[in-house]
């Protein structure tokens, strides 16, 4: 796209949606105007206007393919093209202007007083479909102009300006390096050479991958060039350094030659190499097409204030620029500094306390502790290095290290850095309270390997704080997973299952580092709240530490990471009863809440079984002792007051009164499943038997023979043994055998059927079809015909099926096969109940699905249900739920006339129906008073998946202007009724 295009395809987008649209949070919007200008030196590229025809901001647009221009005008941080606009928002009286290059547009505020241009507030946009973009931008401008909006933080816009330099360098950088790779042997031979020593076979890729292989070389190239120039000029700024360097100033006709220099000199006189002495190959790519734009970001830093930046500009940069993907194979995700700072106040209250970051990354938690150190910290020079003295890194990835190293160095530029404790090490590979005769340590002036008497012995922090890796269990090789685990004797940990995702062996392991009374703060996923390894975490916890909070984000923490996240803030108590007497709080934070009432929150006392709700948060207090009971800690943050109350109860788990597995896995659906349409239309109709194959084909709880017509599963299995009545041993030829005897006795239609599943090989379509000795032979079907049947995944309604038709059912349900001394149909009414469902929905857990996100169980969760007992019911109260349940059945055969009526909402039309069940299966409880919490707390758990893996937490209770607080009296009232014992 040329640059005039850009101009015409933005200014026809913008007046589109100034047509549709005008009026925009109190602001009206006039018309816009493409190449306009009166009485001034050139012309705007676009001009907004308000109604009364004053402009409103000023956009200069640069062409991405720079459109035979200098590379470096394509930059919309480029000084040249701010100060251009800044002229023509000047000479017109525009409040603000923009710089746009189709990718990305940048807002200024033209009249900051007494801020430098470069030191403007700005607000940076990444564009991906610029006629969506125009009436975003419109919004964005009127919150601007009406004080809603914020500006970007001065850290957030310097690595914004950043990112885009290295997003402009990285691809110029690729094709000077192919170049260079075509037309000089010399660097041809020294790149394949240093690719083979990073195991890359370069020079055996294909074109597209050396391609890939390239681009990412540049991206590390111009990622180290733009930090190397960063970084000399923060230490030419800073009065430690200064007198020892000389002010960067480069040619523009050799600007490479210089920036080496420099380089040189800094390493040879006052060291730093861990930034600038990098493998030599990245210093051989010609720099002549970006020579322009180096040389404006050196010039530009002297109008920077350097000093300025108090987060982990570093770590940020490191983030923005280096790929996602790149940085996801090792589990690494940038932790926000509002988390970082968060984290180091709940652990950190001394100003002595030696803190360990065992993942530690760019430095993000070590540059948020030193500063809650210096915070506490006497106001005395030379506490610098102290703090950096009771302060320990480990990180097993070399570059990231040495920029925590280099962070840290830079906190305080006014004191020569004597020492930075980071090192390179594996954790795993790291032990405590050992005395270790060398390690590899990321200096500010590179890796060092430290012999002898390292430090003495690792261990006894005051806090350990971080952000651990996020890898699944299942992605740990087996090898290394055995390291791994090799420390869970070391706090009685054995025991301990092999499905632990690698932050749960973080938290045990970091357990051996901390002194009895340090606190430990990690984020990490919230998996654990709701697995089966989680439960060994939270017993692990429950055995170690006070729990002082576990806080839960509803909404994702980090930008790039599919997961959510916990904050875990925990106290090490060795004493039992110290631990079982401790009230732990569980924080669901669900809107905009500063770090200090989060603080507030999490250190004020607060009375066991209470839930506090506001419309920030929603805390749920619980003594220690009684999570014991919980076997997922999830349902603290979902579940409503009821919940609690029916927990306390001497209810019965379902597997105690029936035997439950499964359901079918056929192997090969195509083949072995079919409608029977289709089955009759073969005349296959002998051979296929009623089939429950899918939740989405029940629509009420009965499933009878006219609900088993549309689906038949093969079953062929009597045919088989009749074949197989023979007192001879057919090895190999048992299929050959039964084909034959198929065709002998005139079952020609199942024959044709069998072979035509062999020659599309469903044969072989899983492992359960090839182990078969006849694979298409299911011989225990009868098995898969239950009583009852529990979806695995339900959407809008909950039910566990009547599986009347003695159908079978597939892996899709859990099979229910009640003992012979339960009343079926009384169970049916039970578990029918919204009891059950509720229980379902805070018990079971969330997966994502197409309009909602649906409920599932599984196996061992059904099983785990918990339901009144019904060998204890009254034979009057077993009346009264049949009663109800025989009334539910009649509605829903009803309603099923009329289901495509689509201004009817069948559960509307038969709640009166399930009120009666419920109502009836409430008063066996003695909670029959509880019916309406009941119907709203099951509708708000619907409705909170309705909205999407619970964005929207608020529908499970009102919201409230004030803090509502909600004894639980269930919990206290089950803790006298029964004591519960040690893991």
């Amino acid at each position: 796209m040329s640059e005039a295009d850009l101009h015409f395809e933005f200014y026809r987008h913008l007046a589109n949606a100034i047509e549709n649209e005008p009026k925009r949070n109190g602001f009206v919007f006039g018309n816009v105007r493409a190449e306009y200008g009166e009485n001034i030196d050139g012309f705007a590229d676009i001009v907004l206007f308000d109604s009364d025809g004053s402009p409103a901001v000023v956009i200069e647009a640069k062409a991405p393919s720079g459109s035979g221009r200098s590379r470096q005008e394509i930059d919309p941080y480029a000084p040249r093209v701010i100060r251009q606009a800044f002229r023509y928002a000047g000479d017109l009286g525009a409040p603000y202007f923009c710089t746009f290059n189709g990718d990305r547009l940048v807002v200024f505020d033209a009249y900051e007083e007494g801020v430098p241009l470069l030191q403007r507030s700005t607000k940076s946009y990444e564009i991906s479909s610029l006629q969506k973009f125009a009436s975003t931008f419109l919004d964005e401008i009127s919150r601007i102009r009406a004080g809603e909006a914020q500006w970007d933080a001065d850290d957030d816009a310097f690595v914004e300006r950043i990112k885009s330099l290295h997003e402009r360098v990285s691809p110029e950088l690729e094709m000077s390096m192919s170049d260079h790779l075509e037309d000089n042997d010399e660097f041809r031979t020294q790149f394949e050479k240093w690719t083979t020593s990073q195991g890359i076979d370069y020079k055996g890729e294909d074109e597209a991958d050396k391609r890939h292989i390239r681009e990412e070389f540049a991206e590390q190239a111009a990622y180290l060039l733009v930090n190397k120039v960063l970084f000399y000029k923060i230490l030419e700024s800073s009065p430690t350094y200064s007198d020892e360097m000389e002010p960067m100033t480069v040619s523009p006709f050799s600007v490479q030659q210089d920036l080496e220099e420099y380089f040189t000199h800094i390493v040879e006189e006052i060291d730093f190499e861990a930034i600038f002495d990098h493998d030599p190959i990245y210093s051989e790519i010609p720099l002549d097409p970006v020579s322009g734009q180096i040389r404006d970001f050196v010039i530009e830093l002297d109008d920077q204030n350097l000093t300025q930046f108090d987060s982990d500009v570093i770590g940020r940069i490191y983030e923005g620029v280096i790929p996602a993907e790149r940085r996801n194979e090792m589990g690494e995700y940038y932790t926000p500094p509002a988390i970082c700072d968060l984290i180091t106040r709940l652990t950190i209250d001394d100003a002595n306390a030696s803190v360990l970051d065992p993942a530690c990354g760019s430095g993000g938690f070590l540059v948020s502790a030193y500063n809650r150190k210096r915070e506490l910290f006497p106001k005395e020079r030379g506490s610098h290095d102290v703090i950096l003295d009771q302060m320990m890194g480990v990180d097993i990835n070399r570059f990231p290290a040495h920029l925590s190293a280099i962070n840290l160095a830079l906190q305080e530029l006014s004191e020569h850095t004597e020492n930075v404790n980071v090192e390179v090490s594996d954790f795993f590979n790291v032990r405590p309270d050992t005395q270790r005769f060398g390690r590899v340590v990321a200096g500010a002036g590179g890796e060092t390997w430290e012999s002898g008497d390292v430090n003495g012995a690792v261990g006894g922090f005051d806090a350990v704080v971080g952000n651990p890796p996020y890898i699944r269990g299942r992605s740990i090789d087996l090898d290394h997973k055995d390291d791994i685990r090799d420390h869970l004797s070391n706090v009685d940990a054995e025991w301990m299952t092999r499905n632990m995702d690698i932050y749960g062996y973080f938290i045990t392991h970091a357990t051996a580092f901390l002194d009895d009374g340090g606190k430990l703060g990690f984020i990490i996923s919230d998996r654990w709240l709701d697995t089966q390894y989680g439960t060994d975490l939270q017993r692990f916890l429950l055995e170690n530490y006070r729990i002082e909070a576990v806080i839960k984000f509803n909404k994702q923490t980090f930008e790039d990471a599919l997961v959510g996240s916990t904050v875990v803030i925990l106290e090490k108590e060795p004493e039992k009863h110290k631990r079982e007497d401790h009230i732990a709080k569980f924080v669901e934070v669900r809107g905009q809440i500063g770090l200090d009432e989060i603080e507030s929150v999490v250190r004020e006392d607060v009375e066991s079984d209470q839930m506090i709700v506001t419309d920030e948060y929603r805390l749920v207090a619980n003594r220690q002792e009684n999570l014991r009971n919980i076997a997922k800690w999830n349902v603290l943050y979902m579940a409503p007051p009821i919940y609690f109350d029916l927990v306390a109860l001497n209810l019965i788990e379902l597997q105690d009164v029936a035997e439950m597995h499964t359901g079918l896995e056929c192997g090969s659906n195509p083949f072995f499943y079919r409608r029977m349409t289709a089955v009759n239309d073969l005349g296959l109709e002998e051979y296929f038997t009623p089939l429950l194959k899918a939740c989405g084909q029940v629509s009420r709880i009965k499933f009878d023979d006219e609900d088993a017509k549309e689906w038949g599963v093969l079953d062929v299995n009597d045919l088989v043994e009749e074949a197989l009545n023979e007192d001879r041993d057919f090895g190999d030829e048992k299929v050959k055998h039964v084909k034959n005897w198929l065709a002998e006795k005139e079952h020609g239609n199942l024959l044709e059927y069998i072979e035509w599943g062999e020659d599309n090989e469903h044969d072989k379509d899983s492992d359960t079809c090839k182990d078969r000795d006849i694979w298409f032979q299911i011989d225990d079907l009868e098995d898969h015909s239950p009583t009852f049947a529990i979806p695995d995944f339900v959407w809008t309604e909950a039910r566990v099926v009547w599986n009347d038709a003695n159908a079978v059912a597939d892996r899709q349900f859990h099979n229910i096969h009640p003992h012979n001394d339960i009343d079926k149909k009384l169970l049916c009414g039970l578990l029918n109940s919204r009891l059950v469902w509720l229980l379902r929905e805070v018990e079971g857990r969330h997966a994502g699905g197409e309009g909602m996100t649906r409920s599932r169980m599984v196996l061992y969760e059904s099983q785990e249900l918990r339901i009144p007992d019904p060998r204890k019911i009254s034979e009057e109260e077993s009346e009264e739920i049949k009663s109800a349940l025989d009334d539910l059945l009649e509605c829903e055969a009803e309603l099923d006339i009329d289901e495509d009526n689509e201004d009817v909402d069948p559960m509307e039309l038969k709640e009166e129906e399930r009120d009666a069940l419920d109502h009836a299966v409430l008063s066996t409880i003695g909670l029959e008073h509880r019916l309406d919490d009941l119907k709203q707390s099951v509708e708000g758990l619907v409705d909170l998946r309705r909205a999407g893996s619970g964005d929207q937490t608020e529908v499970l209770v009102n919201r409230t202007e004030e803090k509502e607080v909600i004894e639980l009296e269930g919990v206290e009232e089950a803790r006298e009724r029964t004591r519960l014992t040690d893991f």
